[in-house]
């Protein structure tokens, strides 16, 4: 079954609000000052029945405190993955690969032209697919039959290096970082392409602060119970059918 996840910065209420609206799974956003406090931010996250990815930091203002932080933090969470911009990768791999070599980096597309993102995933090994990404800077106002073709291809090309999904409620001319509820037909499209390659990672709904209240993340789990349901709804009538 897909797991959905949400993103924030590793604060008191942000835990609370994130398993009241009832989700299982959050991307914790990692700086500098984050950091600085890890014994903190393990209580917290062992305060919750939540399972984690950690997202690391954009900006390269980081020292070997750093990221021997980072990497103590993703062992003692057991991280399904680490979401890295590649700037940020290209700077820091090897740093953080003689720390520990095992840390589950995946990289993050950003402006990748749609003719090379299956070659782009394939190259990198281990990625974050920004499906969001994928719409705005890949395919910038396509129908929204080429961006789920798109994804479908890039499954079909490398889904063993597809590790974690961000996927906020994209939709063209709306900005960026909206809520899942908001793109209802984009959202479930994905989910329903991610279940047909069995996918195992986080689906992570990326908003921005604004949207990381109650209301806004109870309204995307609504909407992936929905999905849920017409899914499984819509296996059951398939075997039913064979069986007829």
């Amino acid at each position: 079954m897909l797991k959905i996840a949400t993103k924030f910065l590793p604060e008191p209420l942000a835990f609370q609000h994130a398993y009241d609206a009832g989700f299982r799974n959050a991307e914790i956003f990692l700086n500098a000052a984050v950091l600085e406090c890890v014994d903190d931010v393990i209580a917290m996250s062992r305060g919750f029945d939540l399972d984690f990815a950690l997202h690391f930091p954009n900006k390269p203002e980081l020292n070997e405190s750093h990221l021997r932080n980072c990497c103590r933090l993703a062992d003692e969470l057991n991280v399904s993955a680490v979401v890295i911009h590649e700037p940020m990768f290209r700077r820091y791999v090897e740093a953080l690969a003689a720390i520990d070599s095992n840390i589950p980096l995946a990289i993050e597309n950003q402006r990748v032209p749609a003719a090379n993102v299956a070659a782009w995933v394939q190259d990198r090994g281990s990625v974050t697919l920004d499906i969001e990404h994928l719409w705005m800077f890949s395919l910038p106002d396509a129908p929204i039959e080429q961006l789920f073709a798109l994804v479908r291809d890039v499954f079909e090309s490398a889904s063993e290096c597809i590790k974690h999904i961000h996927m906020p409620g994209h939709l063209p001319g709306q900005g960026e970082h909206r809520p899942m509820y908001t793109s209802r037909e984009f959202c479930m499209g994905v989910f329903d392409i991610l279940a047909d390659y069995d996918f195992a990672g986080l689906v992570v709904s990326e908003v921005d602060m604004q949207f990381q209240n109650e209301f806004d993340l109870r309204m995307d789990v609504l909407l992936f119970e929905c999905w849920l349901d017409l899914r499984q709804k819509s296996v059951s009538a398939s075997v039913h059918a064979r069986i007829s």
